[in-house]
C-alpha cells in the first residue's frame, strides 16, 4: 500500500516597498467637520474620543450650542449629516462642559460632565438615546467626602455596571473610582485616592479592563508624586502600584491618559518626562515588571512634545497625537511600532487643518484613524478629520496538499532571500488530486512530475 504524506508549505516573503506600498503612510487626511461653535454647532472638542455604531460617529465637544457649555452630536462617517443631539445647559437637571467620551451600549449613549446637578456643580453621569431623545442624569456626584467630584474621564462598562474615575472627590479630596448600575442606582465608591507614596492622586484618564482587572493611571502620586499605573479588582479589592514614574531620563511623568492593553503589555504615554522632558511612550509588562521607555518626545520639525491623550493600535503599530510639536508647533500624528521602533511623524498640523490635539485614543475604524483637534480649523474652533491607514500586511499562504510516496525529500530553490519553510506529516486522508494544486502569483507555484518528485519553483 501506498503512503500518503501531507505536506504544508509556508512561505513567508518579504515585498518590496516600492512595489508594494504595504508599509509606505497612505497619507490621505482630510477634514470632516469644522466646528463654528454658536447655536447651532460644536465647538472645542477636548479630550472626548470618538466612536461609532458601525453607521455613524458620535462624540461630544467641550463648549458650543444654545449655552456654550457643549453639545452631543453624531454625524455619518463621511461628516455629512452632522447632527446636534443635545445642548448642555448645566444647573440643577443637566450637565455642562463634558470631558469624557461617550459609551455606546444596547442603543444608549452615557457619558460624564464635569459641570452641574443638585449638589454644587460636581459634574454628572447622564444617559440618552442615540437620537438624542430620553436624555437623563442617572448620578449627581456631591464630592468631598462621600462621594466623587469632576468626572473628567470616560466610563466603562463591566458586569452591567458602569465604572470609572472622578478627578476629585473622596474622603481625601483627591480622586475616586466608583461603580453604579447602568440606571444610577447603588452607587458605590470602590476606592478613594489618597495620594502619598503609597497611592495615586488626581487621576485624568479613564480604566481599562483586561481580565478581571481594572488598569489605570494618576498624574500625581507615588514616591517621586509624579504619577502611577496601578490595577485593581473590579470590586476595589487587590489595589497595587505597578510603577511610579519618577521623570528625568529614563522615566516619564504625569500621565494624563489611560494605558491600553495589547497582546500582555500596557502601553501609554505621559505629558512629561524623558531626555527632553517633554514627554514618553512606554510599554510595561501588566504585573509591571519590563517597564521599557519606547520614544521620547524632543519637540521641534521632526518630533512632537507634550502629548495629553492616549494611543490606539493596528496592524501591529501604535497611534497617537501630541499637543505641540512639528513644523508649526500646533501638534502632531504620529505611529510607532510596539517595539520602538519605526516611529514615523503622519501629519503635521498647521492651523487651517487643525491644532492642538488634546482629546483621548483616536478612533480607528474601516481602515480609517478618526480624530479632532481642541482649536483650529476656518474658525478655530477645532476640527474632526480622518487618516486613511495603510492596509494590514498579507498573511503568508499556507498549502496543505497531499501526494502519493515520495522516495526522496523535495528540494527547494531559494531565489533572492526568500525563506520558505516546509513541513511534512503523514496524512490520514488525501481528498485533493495534484490538478488542484493553484498557483500562487508572487508566492509560491506547486508541478507534480510523473515519476513522483516535486518540484518547487518560486515566481519572480
Amino acid at each position: 500500500m501506498k503512503r500518503r504524506i501531507l505536506m504544508c508549505l509556508a512561505v513567508f516573503s518579504m515585498f518590496c516597498l516600492a512595489s508594494s506600498g504595504i508599509n509606505a503612510a497612505v497619507g490621505d487626511f482630510a477634514l470632516i467637520h469644522d466646528f463654528a461653535g454658536g447655536n447651532d454647532d460644536g465647538s472645542n472638542q477636548y479630550s472626548q474620543r470618538l466612536i461609532t455604531d458601525g453607521a455613524k460617529l458620535y462624540a461630544i465637544t467641550e463648549q458650543g450650542g444654545d449655552n456654550n457649555l457643549g453639545t452631543i452630536y453624531s454625524m455619518n462617517m463621511d461628516g455629512g449629516g452632522f447632527t446636534l443631539l443635545h445642548d448642555f445647559a448645566s444647573g440643577q437637571t443637566d450637565g455642562g462642559y463634558p470631558t469624557g467620551s461617550l459609551l455606546h451600549s444596547a442603543g444608549k449613549l452615557y457619558g460624564t460632565a464635569v459641570y452641574g446637578g443638585r449638589f454644587g456643580n460636581w459634574g454628572v453621569i447622564f444617559s440618552m438615546n442615540t437620537d438624542g431623545s430620553g436624555f437623563t442624569l442617572i448620578h449627581e456626584f456631591a464630592g468631598f467626602p462621600a462621594d466623587g467630584a469632576l468626572p473628567v474621564a470616560s466610563l466603562l462598562l463591566y458586569s452591567g455596571k458602569l465604572c470609572g474615575l472622578t478627578n476629585a472627590g473622596g474622603s481625601i479630596g483627591r480622586g475616586t473610582a466608583f461603580s453604579m448600575n447602568t440606571d444610577g442606582s447603588a452607587s458605590a465608591l470602590i476606592h478613594e485616592f489618597a495620594g502619598g507614596v503609597d497611592d495615586g492622586s488626581y487621576p485624568y484618564g479613564s480604566l481599562v479592563l483586561s481580565g478581571s482587572k481594572f488598569f489605570g493611571m494618576t498624574r500625581w502620586g507615588g514616591d517621586n508624586d509624579k504619577g502611577v499605573i496601578f490595577s485593581m479588582n473590579p470590586d476595589g479589592s487587590g489595589f497595587t502600584l505597578l510603577h511610579e514614574f519618577a521623570g528625568g531620563s529614563n522615566d516619564g511623568a504625569e500621565p494624563f491618559g489611560t494605558p491600553i492593553v495589547s497582546g500582555g503589555k500596557l502601553y501609554g504615554m505621559t505629558n512629561l518626562g524623558g531626555d527632553n522632558d517633554k514627554g514618553v511612550i512606554f510599554s510595561m509588562n501588566m504585573d509591571g515588571s519590563g517597564f521599557t521607555l519606547l520614544h521620547e518626545f524632543a519637540g521641534g520639525s521632526n518630533d512632537g512634545s507634550f502629548p495629553l491623550g492616549d494611543l490606539a493600535i493596528y496592524d501591529s503599530k501604535l497611534y497617537g497625537m501630541t499637543g505641540q510639536g512639528g513644523d508649526n508647533n500646533f501638534g502632531v500624528l504620529f505611529s510607532i511600532k510596539t517595539d520602538g521602533t519605526e516611529f514615523s511623524l503622519l501629519k503635521e498640523l498647521s492651523g487651517p487643518d487643525g491644532r492642538t490635539p488634546n482629546f483621548e485614543a483616536p478612533l480607528i475604524s474601516g481602515g480609517f484613524l478618526y480624530g479632532a483637534t481642541y482649536r483650529g480649523g476656518s474658525n478655530d474652533r477645532g476640527v474632526v478629520f480622518k487618516y486613511e491607514l495603510p492596509a494590514p500586511a498579507p498573511q503568508p499562504p499556507v498549502v496543505p496538499h497531499c501526494f502519493a510516496q515520495i522516495k526522496s525529500p523535495p528540494k527547494l530553490i531559494q531565489p533572492r532571500g526568500r525563506f520558505p519553510r516546509l513541513m511534512k506529516r503523514q496524512a490520514t486522508s488525501c481528498k485533493k488530486s495534484s490538478s488542484e494544486v493553484k498557483s500562487f502569483t508572487s508566492f509560491v507555484s506547486f508541478l507534480v512530475a510523473s515519476t513522483g518528485k516535486i518540484e518547487l519553483k518560486f515566481d519572480n
